[in-house]
């Protein structure tokens, strides 16, 4: 489908049924408060399952890996994309390793993103049709070198 399809195709849905970030909020409404990282981050899966992100990556055991790498990693094909992903409920801390790792895959050019429960509607626009660029919150401390 070409881009000028999509954009009408979205506008036609809009007129019929009402804002697009309505329609997605309620299809995936957002995880229930207290639950964990694990639960958070296999919603998200889900999601960008649904929007054609065939490539999914996680660490099983990250214990035995080496400390900081995302907890997740996508590739949609179509859209030629690369997202990498921090997950943490609304009050997880980010550690300095994976501060360290994020900024660096930020400032290499990569989509990288610290996603929180309460992020769901900038889920759907960075995995969904809107197709924005996913990148560091704005409060982000990126290390001293």
């Amino acid at each position: 489908m070409s881009e000028a399809d999509e954009e009408l195709y979205r506008k036609l849905l809009s007129e019929r049924y009402g804002s697009l970030e309505q329609l997605e909020a309620e299809r995936f409404p957002v995880v229930a408060a207290g639950a964990g990282e694990e639960q958070w981050r296999r919603q998200v899966r889900e999601i960008a399952a649904r929007y054609g992100w065939r490539l999914q990556y996680h660490t099983a055991d990250s214990r035995r890996s080496d400390p900081g790498w995302p907890d997740e990693v996508f590739g949609h094909l179509g859209q030629r994309r690369t997202l990498f992903v921090e997950f943490k409920t609304d009050t997880g801390r980010i550690r300095p390793a994976q501060r360290e790792w994020l900024a660096h895959l930020a400032a290499s050019g990569f989509e990288v993103a610290v996603w929180r429960p309460r992020d769901l509607p900038t889920v759907l626009e960075v995995l969904g049709p809107a197709r924005q660029r996913a990148a560091l919150p704005p409060n982000f401390r990126r290390p001293t070198p």
